[in-house]
């Protein structure tokens, strides 16, 4: 049985629900066992990131940052066996479009897992993919990234982000009259009348984050063992 560790830079049930169910789809099988651990760590970026570039560095430090409290966890227990194959950070954004002279907000989110190229990692690479995965001091870590669809927020919801400075997840209590959304359906999830909750709306982009431990012979240089 080979068991893959996964840091969550994230408290945030719906985020670690939807890491739980990405990686149980995309690598869990009978032979390998997905374990979960979460880290309350900072996103180095504004509590309401606009834009691209913010919203994926806030992933990306997220993930960084699991990474390295996992790595120190496992170290000051005596475990390094604990030590996390792959991290992972979830940053929820907001992109501003002026469209025919009206300013609108999509809401969108990135996600950035940091894996190596290790065997563990690659474990469950595609059929036909003849990477040769590497072991020991020769690991290296990397970056896979993805972005979720992105969707129109409604004229209430913007008014509160845009001219009252509100988190979008404060403006959805406000609008919504409901109390710690963010850790709920989200957004997304009322405004689709839950067809589409917090965590579903993860999943699909953290798959396409994991393509290059699917496909590693695409992203990674092969080293002989």
């Amino acid at each position: 049985m080979t068991t893959v560790r996964v840091a969550v830079g994230s408290a945030n049930p719906c985020k670690i629900e939807a890491v739980q169910r990405a990686f149980d789809q995309m690598l869990s099988s009978d032979d390998v066992k997905i374990i979960i651990s979460s880290y309350s760590v900072p996103s180095g970026v504004a509590d309401q990131p606009f834009g691209d570039e913010e919203t994926r560095n806030g992933a990306k430090n997220r993930a960084m940052a699991a990474y390295d409290a996992a790595c120190s966890e496992a170290k000051e227990n005596n475990q390094l066996e604990d030590t996390p194959d792959f991290a992972v950070g979830l940053e929820g954004g907001l992109e501003k479009v002026v469209y025919e002279n009206h300013e609108e907000l999509w809401c969108m989110a990135w996600m950035a897992i940091v894996g190596s190229n290790s065997k563990i990692c690659t474990s469950a690479k595609a059929d036909d993919d003849d990477y040769c995965p590497v072991n020991g001091e020769s690991k290296s870590l990397t970056f896979g990234y993805a972005k979720t669809g992105s969707f129109l927020l409604p004229p209430a919801l913007c008014d509160l982000v845009l001219n009252k400075n509100m988190e979008l997840g404060h403006a959805d209590d406000v609008v919504f009259r409901r109390v710690n959304s963010k850790h709920g359906s989200g957004t997304v999830g009322v405004l689709t009348k839950g067809e589409i909750d917090r965590t579903e709306y993860y999943v699909h982009a953290l798959k396409l984050a994991l393509i290059p431990w699917i496909r590693p012979q695409l992203y990674f240089d092969s080293v002989e063992t």
